[in-house]
Order: C-alpha cells, then sequence, then structure tokens
C-alpha cells in the first residue's frame, strides 16, 4: 500500500505502515494509475489529487472525513509542570500542569494531571510536550492530542486511534520511533471522575517498533486513556515492552491510565 498525504502544493505517495488490523482502506487502481503517470516519481499535483480522491470517495474506497490527523505533543500552557510525591514515598509521584488548547477552544487551558512510577525522568520539556520515559525498563509515556473526525469520542473508530497514534508525521514517529505494525485490541468507555471532561475512552494497544541499534523487530503493548474537548482527542499513551510486560509493566501502565485526568476548563 502506498501513503498519500498534502505537502504544501504538492501531493506526496510514499509506502504505508504495515497494519496488522485489516480495516485500512487498500489503495485504489485510479491513484496507482495517477501516480504512476506524472514525470517526477512520487508526487501528484494538486487538482490531480482532488479529482482522484473524488473519484475513489465515489467509488466507497475513501472516506475523508475519518481520515487520522497525527498525533502530536498537547503542548504545555505552563513553563513547566508541577511534580509531587505520593504516599507511600519512592513509588509514585504525581504531575499536574495545564494544557494549551487549539484556537478557537472555549477555555484558554485546560487541567491536566496524571501518576507516573518514580523513577521515570521527564524529557523533551524544550519541545513544549510532556513526556517520559524509564531508562532501566523502557515504559513511555505521551500526552498527546488530535482533531477528531466529525465524530464524538464514543463513535470514532477505533482504528482511527491507531492511525493517529503511530502516523509517519505523528509525534511518536517524530522522536525517533520506527513502527513497523500496529493493532488496536480493544476500546471501551470509561466513568470521568468528578470535574473531568466527560466523555472518556480506554483503549489497548499492541505495536512493533525497529531497534535502531541492531534493527530487530521488539513488541510493544500500551493503554491509552483519552478524553474529548471541543471535538479535540487528548491522549495519555503508556506503553512497556512485551517480554516484561505481564511482569509488572502492565500494571504500572495501567495505574498510569487510570490516573489520567483532563479538565473541562474555564
Amino acid at each position: 500500500r502506498l501513503r498519500v498525504s498534502l505537502e504544501g502544493s504538492r501531493v506526496a505517495v510514499r509506502p504505508a505502515l504495515s497494519q496488522s488490523h485489516t480495516h485500512a482502506p487498500m489503495l485504489s487502481p485510479i491513484l496507482l494509475v495517477a501516480a504512476a503517470a506524472t514525470r517526477s516519481p512520487g508526487l501528484l499535483n494538486r487538482r490531480a489529487m482532488l479529482s482522484v480522491t473524488t473519484a475513489a470517495a465515489v467509488a466507497g474506497r475513501v472516506a475523508p472525513s475519518l481520515a487520522a490527523e497525527p498525533a502530536t505533543f498537547a503542548q504545555r500552557f505552563s513553563v513547566s509542570g508541577n511534580i509531587s510525591p505520593l504516599p507511600p514515598l519512592g513509588q509514585y509521584s504525581r504531575y499536574e500542569d495545564q494544557l494549551s488548547t487549539p484556537k478557537g477552544s472555549k477555555a484558554l487551558s485546560l487541567p491536566v494531571r496524571f501518576d507516573f512510577p518514580q523513577q521515570l525522568l521527564q524529557i523533551g520539556r524544550s519541545l513544549g510536550g510532556i513526556q517520559f520515559v524509564d531508562g532501566s525498563s523502557g515504559l513511555k509515556i505521551y500526552v498527546l492530542r488530535a482533531s477528531l473526525p466529525g465524530t464524538s469520542l464514543a463513535e470514532t473508530p477505533k482504528k482511527w486511534f491507531g492511525e493517529a497514534i503511530f502516523s509517519p508525521d505523528g509525534q511518536i514517529a517524530r522522536e525517533g520511533v520506527e513502527i513497523d505494525a500496529y493493532k488496536v485490541t480493544s476500546a471501551k468507555e470509561l466513568e470521568a471522575p468528578a470535574g473531568a471532561a466527560e466523555a472518556r475512552r480506554r483503549l489497548a494497544l499492541k505495536y512493533t517498533v525497529i531497534t535502531p541499534a541492531n534493527q530487530r523487530a521488539t513488541d510493544r503493548f500500551a493503554f491509552v486513556d483519552a478524553y474529548e474537548v471541543d471535538g479535540i482527542a487528548y491522549l495519555l499513551v503508556a506503553s512497556g515492552g512485551a517480554t516484561k510486560w505481564e511482569g509488572g509493566e502492565k500494571e504500572r501502565c495501567e495505574r498510569v491510565a487510570d490516573s489520567f485526568f483532563i479538565g473541562r476548563g474555564a
């Protein structure tokens, strides 16, 4: 399969990520013919792209309204968040902060908090996002956001979350993580805690990364906790390696996801 995306006034056609689910739409023959006909390999002009997309949509092969926006860092509204230890000391800490909202949102910022194992280190603060990593076990936490595809959080297909999180243009890929395959294994609605945004959902992921040192495929699992505010999905991704998942990483990642909180805003 090929991945098609607009880059300024051009359309880029590149190999798509492999997905272990079977719901991803196949590329239409019209698009293959159009790509082959251009003089510059892999590039279509905007008019050709619009014509091809329209024809494919009529054929029922493309659903532009459900296209996944790449999930990128939910930007901090503050210079830095507040970290405080939780009892018993030495086990978990709590991160609290404010997130900036997109233009047009009802609130200027939204409160966010979650608990994390105390040995994790916060990295990439200069990028304005929230990211933690355990250098020993490889457990990782990201706080991301993406615009929903015109559906409510509950009605959004679970595959959309995988496409947004693992998009080649998303934050995880920008961090240098090479994704070989992924699958959203489950999704369910959750009751939001008092004061939080009302719409909440929990997803489970399994994915494979290619390690940069030796190019080996390594499996990982993750929990994703999601809230919706003004058509935006705010996502906490807590992931761990498959070899240690049942040995404690699953429990730690699930606790992080359980503690995730996005406020309704003022």
